[in-house]
């Protein structure tokens, strides 16, 4: 997140009555409901989540060699 986007989410968050939203959540009596909501409301506070690409990596044989081992 560069400062630009953190600066505007703080604004947000300063701005916004946490306690009203809680209060409006609590009233919602549908668990559906209720999820589609919260579910909303994620990406405002967490982020949204960009997709990641798997790395491609280069399988390589591993070669194990066993040397004897002579005790004195």
């Amino acid at each position: 997140m560069n400062k630009t986007s953190k600066d505007i989410r703080e604004l947000i968050s300063k701005a916004i009555d946490i306690d009203k939203i809680v209060e409006v959540l609590n009233q919602i009596s549908n668990p559906t409901d209720y999820i589609n909501a919260v579910s909303k409301l994620l990406p405002y506070v967490a982020g949204k989540v960009k997709p990641v690409e798997p790395i491609k990596e280069e399988k390589n044989p591993i070669t194990i060699q066993i040397v004897p081992f002579e005790k004195d």
